[in-house]
């Protein structure tokens, strides 16, 4: 397009992943004779111990056969999750961790499990998102003249450690009192402010974090998890934030601006074990360009991914969408009695908007384990989350395109076969194949194809199709016909890329 608006990529709310363009070079440690190909679980636990596997107690990630299990009894494969449906696997980012819990990021909270170490599976699936939580807030204090960060102009935050506690106390903690329902009760508490000495790079910030907060000989891998804290330094111009197991680090504009979304966002990451939600498609960001690794920030449709592409919406939001009904549900949020499963070859079911009585979403099978596909209700749309100019190719209006929709059934996909927690891959499942511009659409989270509005029919794979009739009261029916089973090809694929975690996700294009 011609008059195409050159936007930057939008990076307010990064989150660490590691990834990898290929296999490393060997060192001394790593393995050298590795099941090829695409390894099950099964064949990862059947491996005899290796010299370079750390010793550990013999947990096994492979799932006990589940003979209550609901898709066994509808002559389908078991999808190996751990919870009363099978959908939700709680093994946290590796295929297996029989030997040395490799690829398991992030201990379990010392505070409730003092006999547990990062070294240690979840004593439990929802060690963080159920009963009262207490989070620990700190402060670092950079140097006005220091190194590294984006942006910085000198300027400093002058707010206390009080303030910022009270701020979270008021807003942050009763949004996740009221997506629970209840559920999840976090308190803020007052924990270290200090000054950055040195350089005050972002480095030297975490490395006197830690020395403050880890216990000496316990976590101790970069990555500690486990320790209920959130980091904030007072760079005015640092919006951004990060997440691992049980804390995260942001800037304390966030705070000042109330950047609401970027903290609930990562304590979604850090302490849920929600990933990003998007289309794991290759992009175009500037039409005609060479192709980008898929962007985490492009599902309008979940404050795990952004709400507003690129610009968030500023102050303390109570009205800020909850996250989708799969995330709820990983939490213990969503009792299971609230789910539809589709376990016949056509079937009507009702589904409720979100915090409403009701079916919150219903599943489909992929035909593999690990991968399931979801449909629900969005909720209703505060205005201030609400692109309006045309950009969703539509070839049935003038210009082909029109503003996105926010109103209907949502299809995503569910995929925990090369990892789990925020490894597992989450995202909008549909994309429209008549839009010859669709990778830069995606990419922008200008395409809504996989937002099925009333009266509206789609495919979702292998032949099945849901139409979709929205009822006076906002729940709507969803109609399934053709099949128990849809299916989509693994979002990620295994890769080795280091000695310490096994597995990740190699971002390559999906042609489906």
């Amino acid at each position: 397009m011609a008059d195409e608006v050159v936007e930057p990529v939008p990076t307010w709310t990064s989150t660490p992943v590691q990834i990898a363009a290929g296999a490393p070079a060997a060192t001394p440690d790593a393995p050298v004779d590795l099941p090829s190909g695409d390894p099950s679980f099964e064949e990862w636990n059947d491996l005899e111990p290796q010299s370079w596997w750390r010793a550990s107690q013999p947990y096994s990630c492979t799932p006990s056969p589940n003979p209550a299990s609901p898709w066994v009894g509808a002559g389908l494969l078991d999808l190996g999750g751990s919870d009363p449906l099978s959908l939700i696997r709680y093994y946290g980012n590796g295929s297996y961790l029989r030997y040395g819990h490799m690829g398991f990021i992030g201990c379990t909270p010392m505070v409730r499990y003092p006999d547990r170490t990062h070294l240690d599976p979840p004593a439990d699936p929802t060690y963080y998102s159920l009963g009262d939580l207490e989070i620990w807030v700190d402060i670092a204090r950079v140097p006005t003249d220091a190194e590294g960060w984006f942006m910085d102009d000198g300027t400093r935050i002058a707010m206390s450690l009080e303030e910022a506690v009270a701020l979270l106390n008021a807003h942050v903690a009763p949004y996740y009192r009221q997506m629970s329902e209840g559920a999840l009760r976090i308190t803020f508490r007052g924990g270290f402010d200090f000054q950055v000495a040195g350089n005050g790079t972002v480095q030297a910030v975490e490395e006197q974090w830690l020395g403050l907060v880890v216990e000496p000989g316990c976590c101790d891998l970069g990555q500690p998890g486990g320790l209920n804290r959130l980091l904030f330094n007072d760079v005015a111009n640092d919006s951004g934030g990060d997440a691992y197991n049980g804390f995260a680090h942001l800037g304390l504009v966030s705070l000042r601006e109330a950047n609401m979304e970027t903290i609930v966002h990562e304590i979604g990451h850090g302490w849920m074990g929600w990933p990003h939600s998007y289309t794991e498609l290759l992009w175009e960001p500037v039409l005609g360009d060479e192709l980008e690794p898929p962007n985490p920030y492009s599902n309008p449709f979940d404050m795990m991914s952004a709400l507003r592409i690129g610009v968030p919406v500023l102050g303390w939001r109570q009205d800020l969408p909850p996250t989708l009904a799969v995330n709820r549900y990983s939490a213990g949020w969503v009792a299971p009695e609230a789910v539809a499963l589709h376990l016949s070859d056509n079937g009507v079911y009702r589904l409720s908007p979100p915090l409403v009585s009701g079916h919150q979403f219903l599943v489909v099978h992929s035909g593999r384990p690990y991968a399931f596909t979801t449909l629900e209700v969005l909720p209703a749309r505060p205005l201030d989350y609400v692109d309006e100019w045309p950009q969703a190719y539509d070839a049935s209006v003038p210009g082909q395109r029109r503003p996105v929709r926010y109103e209907g059934v949502l299809v995503s996909r569910y995929d925990q076969t090369t990892g789990t927690g925020v490894n597992a891959r989450l995202g909008p499942a549909l994309y429209n194949p008549a839009n010859e511009t669709f990778l830069h659409d995606v990419g922008w989270g200008r395409d809504d194809y996989s937002l099925i509005g009333d009266g509206e029919r789609r495919e979702i794979g292998s032949g099945v199709t849901v139409a979709v009739s929205r009822m006076d009261d906002g729940s709507y029916e969803v109609e399934v016909r053709g099949g128990k089973v849809a299916e989509f090809k693994p979002w990620c694929i295994p890769i080795w890329f280091s000695a310490e975690y096994d597995t990740g996700c190699l971002l390559a294009p999906m042609s489906q």
